[in-house]
């Protein structure tokens, strides 16, 4: 199967201001998500899904991305979610997928801020948990943390899966960009989670993990962690196409009252925008070839990626994430002063932009630091990767 988009995109275009102002994926919407294959594209083939490659979520992120970077955002995490629900053993995919194979997922796996006791059969599990991308609108949310007491023990770190209506969703998303991704908190209070529902960090690791696909299908040797960026950068990338798509509908027409000429008579505008369109298809590219890399690992030396692999793949992505940034500010400084008001859809375009550049993923100092260190022969910092 293949992501079918001919209905999907235009109408989130349509609805692009509806879901800003709805704050979350509008209901119709997440039924096209569901219809169209998009959240499936890493999914097993034994359970409806396409099974990779990992390229084709740029491809597909990117497009979303630019026809409502809400909801982007949002399928992002559904597609992303899925390669980890593959590494549970199987009997807890049967739950997941056995019935609907259509169904979404959304996770946030900051550990530090999710706490377990182990009782008989499982784990009481409590936490708040920011950040949760899409969770008003998925079927399934993963959540984690560590072992009462032992926070910072990395080998306590588990992951834990639960169904939407058995977490409390907090209605926090008041942003200034990305409005319409639904991107709530999510909180749990001495919650009982059945033992079958926990997976640990090690587990998504990469490598033979429980869920056994990567058996038939070596692509899911990979580590989960690490291709996480190339899919939120895919997203970013596609709102940075249509600034670019945007301002040039507008410059092809706009013209500037000092200088009493169309602004795109100006070998400046010419310059500065072809540079920036250039960049962010530079992006695209980039991020296409860390996925190719990456899987070939698993896919044609059928083993897991060293650590240095890990690194330099989320580094790429962060690069890539950067690089587009970089270009929807060259492009909204070319837009002028017209872009300013609240209904400029450049302007919204832009603070989606600015919203999306602070994710862990896009963060310079951080993953740049995890890859140089590897360069170097030094130990790694991110326990994750």
């Amino acid at each position: 199967m293949r992501a079918d988009l001919d209905t999907l995109l235009p109408a989130l275009r349509e609805r692009r201001n509806e879901t800003r102002e709805n704050r979350k994926v509008l209901p119709e919407v997440r039924e096209m998500i569901r219809a169209s294959g998009a959240a499936r594209l890493l999914q097993p083939a034994a359970y409806g899904g396409a099974g990779g490659p990992l390229r084709d979520i740029v491809g597909v992120a990117s497009e979303i991305g630019a026809a409502c970077g809400s909801t982007g955002w949002a399928v992002v995490q559904y597609v992303i979610h899925p390669f980890m629900v593959a590494q549970w053993p199987r009997e807890m995919q049967d739950e997941v997928w056995g019935d609907d194979p259509k169904g979404l997922v959304a996770g946030i796996l900051i550990q530090s801020l999710g706490r377990y006791e182990r009782v008989d059969g499982g784990y009481r599990v409590s936490g708040r948990w920011p950040f949760v991308t899409g969770v008003d609108t998925c079927d399934w949310c993963i959540v984690s943390g560590y072992e009462e007491g032992r926070a910072g023990e990395h080998e306590s770190h588990l992951h834990f899966l639960l169904r939407r209506d058995e977490i409390e969703i907090l209605d926090t998303w008041h942003a200034l960009g990305l409005r319409g991704s639904g991107t709530n908190h999510v909180r749990l209070q001495e919650y009982y989670v059945p033992a079958r529902r926990a997976l640990s960090m090690e587990a998504l690791r990469g490598g033979e993990s429980p869920g056994g696909h990567w058996r038939e299908a070596p692509f899911y040797l990979l580590p989960s962690y690490p291709i996480f960026g190339i899919g939120i950068t895919s997203g970013a990338v596609g709102i940075a196409l249509e600034m670019a798509a945007e301002y040039n509908g507008i410059a092809r027409k706009k013209g500037s009252i000092m200088a009493e000429k169309n602004v795109s008579a100006f070998a400046s505008q010419h310059i500065r925008f072809a540079e920036s369109r250039a960049a962010v298809d530079c992006a695209r590219q980039l991020l296409r070839f860390a996925a190719e890399e990456i899987s070939a690992i698993a896919c044609e030396e059928s083993r897991v990626p060293s650590l240095e692999e890990r690194a330099r793949c989320r580094a790429l992505a962060t690069y890539a994430g950067n690089i587009a940034v970089d270009a929807a500010r060259a492009i909204w400084d070319l837009s002028g002063a017209a872009s300013v008001y609240s209904n400029s859809e450049l302007g919204n375009l832009y603070t989606d932009m600015l919203v999306a550049n602070q994710h862990f993923t896009q963060n310079k100092d951080v993953n740049f630091t995890t890859y140089g260190r590897m360069l170097y022969g030094l130990d790694i910092d991110n326990p994750t990767l």
